[in-house]
Parts: structure tokens; C-alpha cells; sequence
């Protein structure tokens, strides 16, 4: 009797591992579907394959439990490792795969209209106009409420409204991440006065994840666009830019 029993144990004991042994957990899967992303872009996941529970870490300090992880972003460019661990019956799997983020750079600024009177400093929107303004570019940003001059473009005398749009080449300004003192400058065009301070037409604050913003990421270009009034009476800027992925 007791060698019966001693059998009945021994057979659960080894079906007991053979079911064990039957549990086959896949490796996980999930895809981003962009060649790379922008900083201050939303990035998304897709394509996450079942698991018990999930866990993400994104390469930059943040994680997430989500099955399909929304609202992650990152603030800087590079190359960025994204980790995805799933548990299933008990079963750790991880997968890894790599996610690149671009810089924007600006390379160009459009001047397709301008305000004449000093509406943008506060003034009266009905004066009189100063005549043709002496126009130049001018691109900043401020650090500790001081302004600090990255470009500053020789003046064209006397513009008309014939004249416009007027072009500017820029040498690469970074355009967006986490230092936003730095990365997010003011394109601003002003009247030169010689007798007085040089008065404001027309200005442009790129800043990322606005709609304003127009990207290519297969020609990996754009531009932003911010237009105030219309065009018989307001202000056009546009600031062209170029990706530059890691």
C-alpha cells in the first residue's frame, strides 16, 4: 500500500512539472511608429502584445504601467533606450528598443508683414503711420528677465509693402527643449530710429508642441508660422527650420 502511494505522489510530482514546464511566455512586442521624434513631440506606442501587467521605462528618468503608455515626451535630443518588461503567469520579459529625438534649427526667417504703427508696444492702433520703415531682424531670449541678442541682421532702408516678403538666413538656432531661456527665441523685426528707440513691427516666439508649428519629418523640415491681424493690417513672421537627428 504504502509503495502505491509512494507511485500515486511521484506521478503528480512529475505531471505536476511537466504542466509547469508547458507555460511558454513570448517574448514582448510593441512598435513606434515615427524614424524619430521632436523635442517637446508627444511620443506614441503601438502594437503592445498581451502580458498579465506592464511595466515601461522610457530612458529618461520616467516610466509608466500602461498597457499603451500616452503623454511622454522628451525634453532633450539623443538616443533614448525604451524598455518594456511584461509579467505573465508569473513570467518577467523584457524587451528593448531605441527611440531618437531631433533638434529643430532655424535657418531661415520670412518677413511677410508688419505693423506700422506702434500697436504691438501698446500704442494706438489708429495712428498714423511712420512711413517706410528701416528694417532689420533681431533674434533674443531672455534669461533672468534679461535679454540676450544670439543675431542681429543689418538694416534695409526704407521697406514698402512692394518689398515684401523679406528673407534672412540664420545660422542654426536651436529651436525647443528643456532650457527654454535658451531654446525658445523671440524673432523680432524693428523700424530703425536714429532719433528714438527702434520701434517693434512685427515679432514671432517659437516655442515646441504649438499649432503653429508645421513639420516634415520626411523631408525633415518645417516651419512656424504666427500671423496677427490679417494681411492689410498686422504682422507675418515665418521661421524656417531644419531636423537634425542625433
Amino acid at each position: 500500500m504504502r509503495k502505491h502511494l509512494l507511485y500515486v505522489v511521484l506521478a503528480l510530482f512529475f505531471f505536476s512539472c511537466e504542466k509547469e514546464e508547458q507555460v511558454i511566455v513570448p517574448v514582448p512586442e510593441f512598435t513606434i511608429p515615427d524614424e524619430f521624434y521632436t523635442t517637446e513631440e508627444y511620443v506614441t506606442i503601438k502594437e503592445v502584445s498581451e502580458a498579465d501587467r506592464y511595466h515601461w521605462d522610457f530612458g529618461n528618468g520616467t516610466t509608466s504601467t500602461q498597457r499603451e503608455p500616452d503623454s511622454f515626451m522628451y525634453a532633450e535630443p539623443g538616443t533614448y533606450t525604451v524598455k518594456l518588461t511584461t509579467y505573465t503567469a508569473g513570467i518577467a520579459k523584457t524587451v528593448e528598443k531605441e527611440v531618437k529625438v531631433a533638434r529643430l534649427y532655424a535657418y531661415e526667417v520670412q518677413l511677410l508683414s508688419y505693423i506700422e504703427n506702434y500697436a504691438l508696444e501698446g500704442g494706438d492702433v489708429a495712428a498714423p503711420s511712420e512711413g517706410n520703415p528701416d528694417v532689420y531682424l533681431q533674434v533674443s531670449t531672455y534669461e533672468n528677465n534679461e535679454e540676450k541678442v544670439l543675431y542681429k541682421r543689418e538694416v534695409q532702408a526704407a521697406v514698402t509693402r512692394q518689398d515684401l516678403p523679406l528673407t534672412f538666413a540664420v545660422d542654426r538656432i536651436a529651436l525647443g527643449g528643456k532650457d527654454f531661456a535658451q531654446h525658445t527665441p523671440f524673432f523680432k523685426f524693428f523700424d530703425h530710429n536714429q532719433d528714438a528707440a527702434d520701434r517693434l513691427i512685427a515679432h514671432n516666439l517659437v516655442a515646441g508642441g504649438s499649432s503653429r508649428l508645421y513639420l516634415d519629418k520626411a523631408k525633415k523640415e518645417g516651419y512656424y508660422s504666427q500671423q496677427r491681424g490679417n494681411t492689410d493690417w498686422g504682422s507675418h513672421v515665418v521661421v524656417k527650420f531644419r531636423v537634425e537627428l542625433p
